[in-house]
């Protein structure tokens, strides 16, 4: 696991030792930023934010973004500026904050769980859990088996039957390579003995649209509620612990002895070094956002997970997340020999 270094503090003459403390302890209750220095800043902020999203326009991911937006710019008083970097199975976004160098607060980014997975199988310029601010966790993606509803198979037990009895022939997409789908591939793979060939794509809406146009035969996807209830997909598998309280019928992975849970949650970002109370101001102003009834919506429409976390229990969830992930690869043989 990296090893988590503590940068010196700045402490300018202007900033007493009441302020400084007042807005250390502050931001200490919303964010979470190793390595972090203190330091004075002008009135935050002064002009548009990006955030970046790590999945192209369609994607469930832009469509909480920018349901968001909204009200963060008009509790910032800026604008909040939606900026698509989909690429590296979702982990794009979160690198170019990770390599900042300026941690102002003006570029942050959606994180996914794939960027504690991805470092794993191959070398990054940055380290998830040395060098981002853990600013706060808001959601998560819950990861389903889903095939076409004009398919013949109408239940797990038949999909598998199948692709035993053609091997080669199911081809099932994901949002990337090493993304949490590949991974829940792999492991229906080895538990079924099934072979499957692995498609990925550069994020959830393009994965749909390959399904919806009959170019793969399964999508084992976080993003896959609309088309389901659009009656163009069935629902065979859950990757949850429990199953869908909205599709109480759908067996999960574990009951049917395929021992995966396939947790995705997705929080926010920013560059280690973060002033604590710039942090708390990106905190404050989405945590307000996330009562919205457009936000609250999508989360409706695609299956998201509510799933409010403050920053430091993000980064908690991201030093657990970063050991599980890995164990998970490794048992998949999924880590570079």
């Amino acid at each position: 696991m990296p090893r988590h270094d503590h940068a010196s503090l700045f402490i300018p003459p202007a900033l007493t030792r009441r302020r400084l403390l007042g807005g250390a302890l502050a931001a200490a209750a919303v964010g979470a930023t190793p390595g972090a220095s203190v330091f004075a800043q002008a009135a935050y902020p002064t002009r548009p934010v990006s955030l970046l999203v790590p999945f192209p326009p369609g994607s469930a991911t832009d469509a909480i973004a920018r349901a968001l937006a909204p009200q963060v710019s008009k509790a910032l008083g800026q604008q909040l500026v939606v900026e698509n970097r989909p690429g590296a199975a979702g982990t794009m976004a979160t690198g170019i904050v990770a390599q900042s160098k300026t941690p102002d607060g003006y570029q942050i980014a959606i994180a996914p769980a794939t960027v504690f997975k991805v470092p794993h199988m191959q070398k990054v310029p940055y380290e998830p859990l040395k060098d981002l601010t853990y600013i706060m966790g808001f959601s998560g993606y819950t990861f389903a088996l889903v095939v076409p509803e004009s398919s013949p198979w109408k239940t797990f037990q038949e999909f598998i039957a199948y692709a035993k009895a053609n091997p080669g022939k199911i081809n099932v997409g994901t949002s990337g390579a090493a993304s949490t789908g590949h991974a829940a591939t792999m492991r229906l793979a080895q538990r079924t003995g099934a072979d499957l060939n692995h498609i990925p794509f550069k994020g959830g809406s393009e994965v749909l649209q390959a399904f919806i146009g009959g170019h793969i035969n399964a999508v084992l996807d976080g993003g896959w509620a609309q088309v389901e209830k659009q009656g163009k997909g069935r629902v065979l598998l859950a990757f949850t612990a429990k199953r869908m309280p909205r599709l109480p019928d759908v067996p999960t992975a574990i009951e049917l002895g395929i021992q995966h849970v396939a947790r995705s949650p997705i929080g926010l970002v920013g560059p280690k070094g973060m002033d604590p109370a710039v942090v708390k101001t990106i905190h404050d102003a989405f945590k307000g956002a996330l009562s919205d009834p457009t936000y609250r919506r999508y989360l409706e429409t695609y299956d998201l997970e509510d799933a409010y976390l403050s920053g430091a229990d993000w980064y908690a969830l991201a030093q657990k997340m970063w050991v599980d992930e890995r164990k998970i690869l490794e048992e998949l043989d999924m880590l570079p020999k």
